[in-house]
C-alpha cells in the first residue's frame, strides 16, 4: 500500500484547492493512505475529507508564543508525524515553515516547488524533487501539476471535483430541517462575505442584483455569514429582499452538504465559493482584485464575472498588488447590480439546477 503525506497548512480556501490532488492520488492508488499536515484552524475541513486517513495538526503560532510550555505537545506531534515512513511527501505550501515540517517527516521522496515558482526559496532546501507548474493555469491545476510531473504522468486528470464531506446523522437532519422550509422552490445560497473588503460587492449592488434575480427566478435565498459584521450585513439584506432566510453559521462540512442541495451558489472569491466548487451545484461568482481564471472553480457550471481596474493601472496574474491597500476597491465595489444581472443572464443556462 502506498503512503502519501500532504503538507499544506495555509488558509482554508487554499486547502480546498489541493483537493484535486487527493482525488488524483486516490484514483491512481485506490488503496493508498493519504495523511495531511494542517494548522488547527483547517483541521475540521481536512478531517471531513473522505479520502484523508490521518489529519496531523500543527499549531505553529501557539508554539512560537509559548515554546517551553508547548514542548510536550510539540514532541507528540513529531512522534505522530514520524510514525509513518511515506512513499512520497508533497510540500504544496512552499514556504520555510512547511519546509521544516517536510524535513521532520520520514519519507523516501520529498516533492515540492522548483525555483521559478516556490513561494519562499529556503523551502527548496528541504525537498529533493522540484517542479514548476505551467504558467497560466488554474491554481488547482498548479498543485495537481506538481504531483503529476513527479509521477511522469502527462495525461489530463478528469475529475468532477465533487466530493461528499463527512457529516454526522444529526448534522444531516439539521440540513433536512432547513430544506423543509423551502421544498419545491428554487433555492439560491448567497455568500457575500470575504476576509477582505476589497473582495466584496457594495451592499447596494448586491441588493439590486438579488431583487432582479428574485423577480426573474422566483427563488428563495439562503443568506450565509462567517463573521459578526457579515451577519449584520445579511440581516440588513433580509429586510430588503423578499423570500430570504438568514442561516446560522455552519461547520464547513455541513455547509458543503447544504450547498450540494441548492440550485445555485452566489459568492465572492472566498472560502464558500471554493467549497461550493467541490459540489455539483453551479456557482456565479464575482472577482475584482484577484483573477477569476486563476481561482474560480473549474467547469462550465461555474461562471465568474471579472471586474476591471477603472484606473487602467493594475494588471496581475494572481492577485492585485494593492488588494489590501487600495482605498476604493473600485474594481469590484463599483460594479452595479444591473451589470451583475446582465452578466448572469448570459451564463444562466449553465447556472441552473432543476428543483
Amino acid at each position: 500500500m502506498k503512503r502519501f503525506l500532504i503538507v499544506k497548512t495555509s488558509a482554508l480556501g487554499d486547502l480546498i484547492h489541493v483537493f484535486p490532488v487527493v482525488a488524483y492520488l486516490k484514483s491512481k492508488y485506490p488503496d493508498c493512505q493519504i495523511d495531511w499536515v494542517v494548522e488547527s484552524q483547517g483541521a475540521d475541513l481536512v478531517r471531513a475529507h473522505p479520502y484523508v486517513t490521518r489529519t496531523l495538526i500543527v499549531q505553529t503560532k501557539k508554539w512560537r508564543k509559548a515554546f517551553w510550555s508547548s514542548r510536550t505537545e510539540m514532541l507528540h506531534f513529531r512522534k505522530e508525524l514520524q510514525a509513518v515512513n511515506y512513499d512520497c511527501i508533497f510540500d504544496l505550501q512552499g514556504n520555510f515553515k512547511s519546509g521544516l515540517l517536510t524535513r521532520l517527516a520520514q519519507g523516501k521522496q520529498k516533492v515540492g516547488f522548483a525555483w521559478k515558482s516556490v513561494p519562499e526559496w529556503p523551502n527548496t532546501l528541504f525537498t529533493r524533487y522540484r517542479y514548476n507548474p505551467p504558467k497560466g493555469n488554474n491554481i488547482r491545476l498548479d498543485y495537481l501539476s506538481i504531483v503529476q510531473q513527479h509521477f511522469q504522468d502527462s495525461h489530463p486528470f478528469v475529475d468532477s471535483g465533487a466530493i461528499d464531506l463527512k457529516i454526522s446523522e444529526e448534522q444531516q437532519q439539521q440540513i433536512e430541517k432547513l430544506l423543509d422550509l423551502v421544498r419545491n422552490q428554487k433555492v439560491v445560497m448567497v455568500c457575500p462575505g470575504s476576509a477582505w473588503r476589497n473582495k466584496q460587492l457594495s451592499e447596494g449592488a448586491l441588493e439590486d442584483f438579488l431583487k432582479r434575480l428574485q423577480a426573474h427566478w422566483n427563488c428563495h435565498f439562503l443568506l450565509m455569514w462567517g463573521s459578526p459584521d457579515e451577519r449584520e450585513w445579511v440581516l440588513r439584506l433580509q429586510q430588503q429582499v423578499a423570500h430570504a432566510t438568514v442561516v446560522d453559521r455552519l461547520p464547513f462540512a455541513v455547509l458543503q452538504q447544504l450547498m450540494s442541495r441548492v440550485q445555485l451558489v452566489v459568492a465572492m472569491d472566498s472560502l464558500p465559493l471554493h467549497l461550493a466548487g467541490t459540489t455539483q451545484t453551479p456557482t456565479f461568482s464575482v472577482f475584482g482584485p484577484s483573477l477569476a481564471h486563476k481561482y474560480a472553480p473549474i467547469g462550465v457550471k461555474h461562471q465568474a464575472l471579472q471586474g476591471t481596474c477603472p484606473y487602467g493601472k493594475k494588471t496581475f496574474v494572481k492577485r492585485c498588488p494593492i488588494l489590501r491597500t487600495c482605498p476604493t476597491g473600485a474594481c469590484i465595489r463599483e460594479i452595479s447590480g444591473a451589470h451583475l444581472f446582465k452578466q448572469f443572464l448570459l451564463t444562466e443556462t449553465s447556472s441552473l439546477r432543476k428543483v
